[in-house]
């Protein structure tokens, strides 16, 4: 069967629809893909995508400007192209804006997935799954799922375990790029030559960006003491963070940044032992093309939800309480996290998980002691027992209270939002600070009094319902949210009982059953946190 797919995103988040749609082709259907115009060049990565549309965003805007009769019959036009004689084929968009929604509206009148209008014009969500993709992302730090993992339970597609599968370019692109890195080897080297480094400089903003001048000390020392010969890549709006690099580096280095198209780009990273990478589109490149990857993620980027979708890849944050920080927030820290990260400290970490087998140099193999990891926290991405994609801790912080509250939440939201009718929970000890124990504690107790009082509201206004009634739900249903949105631990809880609520209260049946699934999420919490022994026993 034809289904559209919608993802209306950038070159990273596009390449990561891979796993849709290879799970909507095991279950039997041919899966078209509807894109950006402008990052149209990125679905040649993307197996079993039957059909690709791209929308011409810019195009429509400029018409708007010329005359809406214009815009609205190219637009037109477009749809036709898009349906052919299929006049309502089931669409599963994948992007939560307004926008979005309403062109999945535009386009068929069959079932919508993912994201969505109703004919009121209402927003909604095809499962809570979606309902917490946005909701999440909104949060930065709330997350425990990668984004991949929510995209695929959005659709209604389980969690298959795979990783990150992209096409690689074509045998005569591999060989001409091969023979390219091979000539730009200064000739003086090249008897030290063991293989290539490849270094992302840029990304999204300054503040996600390494130092140029580490990144310069690390492709240091891959060469000096790997034989690894840095292969710089960006953009050509990057080429000042190159010159950066240049003015720092004591090693040889191939420059390609901005001098190689999407399949060049993919071609180098085919001949490079390892990628280092800020989160970027180039990172879930090389993921998905299987190539060993050092990930770093500053500012607002984390691992949990943005981490290169490939099991076996290093990623490295900032351990610093402030991080990740919140967008459209200013840094009152001086952008600490970007020098936190030593190049020494990566390069370790590289050669002790992504090298293991490279021999060090023996000219600088002096058995120096590994660097200090207190400022970083160091993840390894892995498994869990559900197919899901997991970080294991590399550097000591799997005690730590924020790791362990990520753990408890990806065991009982998987189950909440999976409708799962009880919630179990976690096999593992929760060793909370006793501050953060305590403030945990007295949070869920209010949360779970809230909740009641909605349960039993909601049912008198099943049977009779008066306006004074009504008044006091929404004054309860309002102190509800205001009380999760103002703690860091339930911001994300917040958010998601806001949009799951609007959506499922035109009626009181729908209320009253939300009301009763945020209990048994609440209280299967409050149960993971039984009185300290101290309390106990006095």
């Amino acid at each position: 069967m034809r289904t559209l797919v919608m993802n209306l995103t950038r070159f990273g988040d596009l390449l990561q629809t891979q796993p849709v749609i290879a799970g909507l082709r095991d279950q039997g259907h041919a899966p078209a893909l509807i894109c950006l115009e402008n990052f149209a060049a990125a679905t040649m990565f993307l197996p079993g995508a039957e059909e690709v549309f791209a929308l011409p965003g810019a195009g429509l805007l400029a018409e708007l400007d010329r005359g809406w009769p214009r815009a609205l019959s190219r637009l037109s036009a477009w749809k036709d192209a898009v349906l052919g004689s299929q006049h309502a084929p089931p669409l599963l968009n994948l992007t939560p804006m307004q926008s979005a929604r309403l062109l999945a509206r535009v386009l068929t009148s069959g079932p919508v997935s993912g994201f969505g209008l109703d004919e009121q014009g209402y927003g909604f969500y095809g499962n809570s799954w979606a309902a917490f993709l946005q909701t999440s992302t909104m949060n930065r730090g709330c997350s425990p799922f990668n984004l991949v993992d929510l995209m695929l339970r959005s659709a209604d597609l389980p969690v298959a375990g795979h990783d990150l599968r992209l096409t690689r370019p074509e045998p005569e692109v591999l060989e001409c790029i091969h023979r390219l890195l091979l000539t730009k080897v200064p000739a003086d080297t090249s008897l030290s030559l063991r293989g290539f480094a490849a270094l992302q400089l840029g990304a999204s903003e300054p503040r996600r960006q390494w130092p140029e001048e580490y990144f310069a000390h690390l492709g240091d020392l891959l060469w000096d003491r790997c034989g690894l010969c840095p292969v710089l890549l960006g953009t050509p709006s990057e080429r000042f963070l190159a010159q950066g690099y240049v003015s720092h580096t004591t090693a040889p280095f191939i420059d390609m940044v901005g001098r190689t198209s999407l399949p060049e780009l993919a071609a180098v990273l085919c001949h490079t032992n390892l990628l280092v990478t800020n989160d970027t589109g180039t990172m879930h490149l090389a993921a998905g093309l299987g190539r060993p990857v050092a990930a770093i993620f500053l500012a607002t980027a984390q691992p949990w939800d943005t981490g290169p979708y490939q099991v076996g890849s290093l990623c490295l944050e900032p351990n610093l309480d402030c991080h990740p920080c919140a967008f459209g927030t200013a840094c009152g820290h001086d952008e600490a996290c970007r020098r936190a990260i030593s190049p020494r400290q990566v390069f370790d970490l590289i050669h002790a998980h992504l090298l293991p087998l490279c021999p060090l140099s023996p000219l600088t193999a002096s058995g120096e002691p590994a660097s200090d990891l207190q400022s970083v926290r160091a993840w390894k991405t892995c498994r869990d027992a559900h197919g899901f994609l997991d970080l294991e801790a590399l550097s000591g912080q799997e005690t730590d209270l924020r790791t362990q509250w990520i753990r408890i939440q990806r065991h009982t939201y998987r189950q909440f939002l999976d409708q799962s009718p009880a919630i179990h929970l976690p096999d593992f000890s929760c060793d909370f600070p006793e501050p953060a124990r305590t403030r945990i504690m007295a949070s869920l107790d209010k949360s779970i009094a809230l909740l009641r009082i909605l349960e039993s509201q909601a049912q008198v206004l099943a049977t009779t319902p008066l306006p004074k009634i009504q008044q006091k739900f929404l004054a309860y249903w309002e102190r509800l949210q205001t009380h999760w949105q103002a703690d860091p631990f339930f911001a994300v809880l917040g958010r998601l009982w806001l949009t799951e609520s609007q959506e499922l209260g035109r009626d009181i049946s729908g209320v009253l059953r939300l009301t009763r699934r945020y209990l048994t999420l609440a209280s299967a919490w409050r149960s993971a946190f039984p009185p300290s022994r101290s309390r106990h026993e006095s």
